[in-house]
């Protein structure tokens, strides 16, 4: 594909590595609260203004990347979180269908309950929170797009300004000499932005639709994966404390033995995602 592509929410971890993957081609990137050099503010809970910029970008794709991901405060801010996560893009995608373009959205293990892990593109959605519930809904409606593309994605971590992400938090805690709580009865599939994004980029390419599972290699326990970060960046992996979910005092219910498998996705590139081992070493010299 080598039209335009609009990438809403280009401030984000994905949204970010997505517009790295597309440096050298016709790319407008959006922002809301943090500017990114080159790209335009919007704001996607502003239909008008999406409908306009749509309008004026003429794109043969739109990647919605903007999202509030934030898995307590879905819990705690059903309303507030579903207008960005879920009704905003009811605007982007009408807009998307009006200039003939390809939707792509982004969605979470979190759709399923978390009872057999290593799900499948096919396997029944059952979320056990908002924040699941919501990705749901945003599915159903991309769907409707007339080319839409859904890709599903597990613990996504990589370099990042703000460094929210789940390997930031830890690295700069234990770089701090402070504990930090992992659950240990939880399964996820560490997805490296890095890759993720080229991978998006040659779905995109291939002229792809449907549902994808762009998620790394190996599902692994979320206590297993922060004592590869610890390994990587040369951090004291004792202060890693292992808690059951339910010690955690959590708002929102989590599926314990989620995880993705991506053999669509290997079947259909030819490769998946980068080994969470060799993405935190490239991490490691990046930072």
């Amino acid at each position: 594909m080598n039209e335009r592509i609009l990438v809403i929410g280009g401030a984000g971890l994905v949204g970010r590595h997505v517009v790295g993957a597309l440096a050298g081609r016709d790319v407008v990137a959006t922002f809301h609260r943090d500017p990114v050099p080159g790209a335009v503010a919007l704001d996607v809970t502003d239909a008008s203004a999406v409908r306009d910029t749509i309008a004026r970008v003429r794109p043969s794709a739109i990647v919605l990347a903007a999202a509030d991901p934030f898995v307590e405060k879905c819990e705690r801010q059903p309303a507030e979180t579903r207008r960005v996560n879920v009704e905003a893009a009811f605007a982007v995608r009408d807009a998307a269908e009006e200039a003939d373009a390809a939707l792509v959205v982004f969605s979470s293990e979190y759709v399923f309950p978390g009872t057999k892990g290593a799900y499948a593109e096919d396997d029944a959605v059952r979320p056990l929170n908002e924040y699941g519930r919501q990705k749901v809904a945003l599915e159903e409606l991309a769907r409707k797009a007339p080319r839409h593309l859904v890709l599903r994605t597990s613990g996504v971590f990589g370099a990042e300004p703000a460094r929210k992400n789940f390997v930031w938090q830890l690295v700069d805690r234990l770089r701090a000499g402070q504990t930090f709580e992992v659950p240990s009865d939880q399964l996820i599939t560490p997805s490296d932005a890095a890759t993720l994004g080229p991978a998006l980029v040659e779905l995109l390419d291939r002229g792809a639709t449907g549902t994808y599972h762009a998620a790394g290699p190996q599902v692994l326990g979320r206590v297993e994966f922060a004592q590869l970060v610890a390994r990587a960046f040369g951090l004291p992996e004792e202060l890693i404390v292992p808690r059951r979910t339910a010690e955690l005092g959590l708002l929102a219910r989590r599926p314990e033995h989620a995880g993705l498998s991506d053999a669509k996705l290997r079947g259909t590139l030819g490769h998946g995602l980068a080994r969470p081992e060799d993405a935190l070493r490239a991490l490691t010299r990046a930072s």
